[in-house]
């Protein structure tokens, strides 16, 4: 049985869905990782077998218009893949850009892991521009029918994500946020009202200062922490006392780097001509997936040799791309990596199996 036959397996008992999808789903995010692109006739020319790309190109066609995905089954076994299971940070932001007349404009919340993001949920917003606090209650509502509020310590947004509504609504969730506002937000206190910077502007650059008393802010009792930078304040509200909220924004960052790794340092999702928002949600599900092996992969080629560290205190790799420039080379090369490729196929599926089932 080729390993890749393995992996159908494994997907097929944890997701339960029909094991020609589940085939299709093996080949695409092998050959996508071979390619990295996500221009469908370059996956086509990639696709494993013996047909020819023309039909290659129909089969993704299929796939894309016509098979129905379970985005909850997707985001459990993304969690599974995770290896952490409480004290989730989760991290929200969107991507966007154009192709054509078209705006492709992406809602997600990533789980934040190893200074970066895995897709958990995500969702088409049919516009340009910010997102609404419908459309993100909308993706908690969706977040929370995969992890229970209890097991998130965080949920960490930008500047983009504030009001009233939406900080109420994160409240009645059960869910600690610390989201960064912007320095000019209306701060008030005891009848008084200044805005947010003026409660930080004698820090000197670097400092950091929280209020020990909870604020008004969009209407939200919260507590305010800030830090002055040269030219700018960050300012960051929080519904939890504590003095971690400055540390907990900062890993805000891994989900910039999730899309980095989707777009221009990876998979160059840009290069989609797909604008169906139901077909782009399923090449988003693929590319966590294609995602997830690369990073853990990286994380256990980091273990043997670790990433050289630059000047500036970061790799000089990320754990994604060191994975995937292996995979793609072992993939590529697979005639003769028959023993590596088992090897990083187990890094992916061990969490979904017992040790008795490990690949030989």
């Amino acid at each position: 049985m080729s390993h890749d036959t393995d992996l159908e397996t494994v997907l097929q008992e944890h997701l339960g869905w029909n094991r020609a999808r589940i085939g299709f789903i093996v080949a695409f995010t092998m050959a996508l990782i071979k390619v990295t692109t996500v221009n469908l006739t370059n996956v086509a020319n990639a696709l494993s077998g013996t047909a020819l790309k023309e039909s290659n190109y129909r089969r993704i066609q299929r796939f894309f218009a016509g098979f129905p995905f379970d985005y909850t089954a997707w985001g459990h076994l993304v969690l599974r893949l995770v290896p952490i299971d409480g004290d989730f940070v989760i991290s929200i932001d969107r991507t966007n850009w154009r192709f054509g007349a078209v705006d492709i404009n992406i809602l997600m919340a990533g789980l934040v892991y190893q200074g970066t993001a895995y897709p958990l949920v995500w969702m088409l917003l049919p516009k340009r521009g910010n997102s609404n606090t419908a459309e993100r209650k909308e993706l908690i509502a969706r977040l929370l029918a995969l992890v229970p509020a209890p097991l998130i310590s965080a949920v960490v947004a930008d500047r983009e994500f504030i009001g009233q509504a939406w900080l109420k609504a994160l409240d009645e969730a059960g869910l600690p946020y610390y989201i960064r506002i912007r320095q000019n937000a209306r701060v008030s206190y005891r009848g008084r009202t200044c805005q947010a910077k003026t409660l930080f502007r004698d820090l000197s650059v670097g400092q950091t200062r929280q209020l020990r008393k909870p604020r008004q802010v969009y209407r939200n009792e919260v507590f305010v922490t800030g830090m002055r930078l040269e030219q700018e304040y960050v300012i960051v509200v929080s519904n939890r006392p504590g003095r971690q909220a400055l540390e907990y924004y900062r890993l805000r960052w891994g989900i910039e780097v999730l899309f980095a790794a989707l777009k221009t340092r990876g998979f160059n999702f840009e290069e989609t001509h797909l604008t169906d928002p139901e077909r782009i949600g399923k090449l988003v599900a693929l590319l966590a997936l294609a995602f997830t092996w690369a990073h853990r992969v990286g994380e256990w080629v980091a273990q043997a040799k670790p990433l050289a560290i630059k000047n500036h205190g970061r790799r000089a790799r990320s754990l994604f791309r060191r994975g995937l420039d292996q995979l793609q080379y072992v993939l590529l090369n697979l005639a003769h990596q028959a023993e590596a490729f088992a090897e990083c196929l187990w890094v992916l599926i061990a969490p979904l199996c017992t040790l008795e089932e490990a690949p030989s």
